[in-house]
């Protein structure tokens, strides 16, 4: 078969998948235009690297960044081993791979758009501290639902994680701002996403590694 028959059949098999992708990411688009133009905004504010928008240094917010990718890494090496372990019939490990994931997601959109920080507070008047009692209800759910499934994995990676987390948050409420507690507070919390990176990763691995060899 030619190289130009071989593309072409390429193309119509995954079709399906460029349609579906391209009409989320312009539906996006459209939105988010429309947000701007309601607004009285720039396009601009919405596409372009903040730095450039706000005239900021390079930089700005690089640890910030650096844990989204971690968060990012997280959810979607749970999603996809979810996905493969659900085909081997594994539906118990699957399902906790899911709801990591999706809490993950979460964890990173909270992260990325400081929901608990600007949004719930200032756009729908719900008080930073409600919000961070929520996630803790919803962390005691996760922990409760699949506690006894963690144990049999290196629970004490995750259980480290949770620690940074925690000190991390300890430091936002109870220590002045200072570039030293900044430095504490975001790097407790990039401590505790890369940990949490770790434990997932390591999981997956296994879990796979242990299906592949069954």
């Amino acid at each position: 078969m030619s190289f130009f028959k071989a593309s072409i059949l390429q193309i119509r098999s995954h079709l399906h998948i460029y349609v579906v992708a391209y009409i989320v990411l312009l539906t996006l688009l459209y939105l988010f235009a429309d947000i701007a133009e309601r607004y009285d905004m720039s396009v601009a504010y919405f596409t372009r690297d903040p730095a450039i928008t706000l005239y900021g240094h390079p930089f700005t917010g690089v640890i910030s960044n650096i844990g989204i990718l971690f968060w990012c890494f997280s959810l979607a090496i749970c999603f996809f081993c979810s996905w493969l372990i659900l085909k081997k019939g594994e539906k118990q490990v699957s399902v906790f791979l899911f709801f990591s994931g999706l809490f993950t997601l979460l964890l990173m959109l909270d992260d990325f758009f400081m929901f608990h920080e600007f949004i719930f507070p200032y756009s729908f008047g719900i008080p930073q501290e409600a919000v961070i009692v929520g996630y803790l209800v919803m962390i005691s759910m996760y922990f409760l639902k699949f506690g006894r499934l963690i144990l049999t994995m290196e629970y004490t990676i995750l259980l480290m994680a949770c620690g940074l987390f925690a000190l991390s948050l300890a430091t936002d409420i109870w220590m002045p701002q200072s570039d030293l507690q900044f430095l504490v507070e975001d790097g407790a919390k990039l401590f505790g996403i890369v940990t949490w990176f770790i434990f997932f990763i390591r999981t997956c691995y296994a879990q796979t590694v242990r299906l592949i060899e069954r």
